[in-house]
């Protein structure tokens, strides 16, 4: 049966973070929200490194003064090409060497990632991953709230969701199956502990020490 390997997208597989661009991009010709959106995302951020907001409320913050209420097609032809220049452009070297290894084994691929579904959807098919978990925004008639439709795909939440995606489709995880697990981040502890090869690229300071005390694999992509 093929194994698993699973990617975080940002900082693992881009070599940048893709939601405060992705939003810079939508407010780039609107210059009357620059200074809205930049005070709501910095006074956002700062309770929330203050432990005063959960950080899905970040996301919140920096979505209502760039996309809320925009029409859903305008919404995901921007994500689309968002995601054609990151994958032609965005990509960690190393990445590209990682998902060709995998797919020449016949493993699985899947993107858990805490950024927004219309971003790592079509990066994902791009890539050509099997599948991809995501923080998922929230329409009104076709129009996006202000809202999300699921948690912030993000810490332990990532492991939540992977056992939802194992439990719909049991045929992907069996008992020998081994699951690798790819980050740049000591916000990705539990997924990296959950798996069965966790593997830390181009990692944060604090990610880079546990891994030196765990043994897991450290590895540099590029830049």
């Amino acid at each position: 049966m093929p194994n698993i390997a699973i990617f975080d997208l940002d900082y693992t597989l881009t070599k940048r973070g893709t939601w405060g661009r992705f939003v810079v991009k939508a407010v780039k010709f609107r210059p009357w929200l620059w200074l809205p959106l930049l005070v709501s995302a910095g006074w956002t951020q700062w309770r929330y490194k203050r432990g005063h907001l959960p950080r899905i409320r970040v996301k919140q913050a920096m979505m209502r003064w760039s996309l809320v209420g925009m029409p859903r097609r305008d919404v995901m032809v921007m994500a689309d090409v968002f995601a054609e220049r990151e994958v032609q452009k965005g990509l960690r070297p190393g990445a590209l060497t990682a998902i060709k290894r995998h797919k020449d084994a016949g493993d699985v691929l899947i993107i858990v990632s805490a950024a927004v579904d219309v971003i790592v959807e079509p990066i994902a098919d791009r890539l050509e991953f099997d599948h991809w978990l995501a923080t998922d925004m929230k329409w009104d008639n076709n129009r996006l709230s202000g809202d999300f439709a699921s948690k912030n795909c993000y810490g332990p939440e990532k492991v939540t969701r992977l056992n939802r995606l194992f439990d719909d489709h049991p045929e992907l995880k069996h008992s020998d199956t081994i699951i690798t697990f790819y980050s740049d981040s000591y916000s990705d502890i539990e997924l990296l502990t959950y798996s069965d090869l966790g593997v830390a690229v181009n990692p944060d300071r604090k990610l880079k020490a546990i891994a030196v005390e765990r043994g897991w694999d450290i590895q540099d992509w590029g830049k």
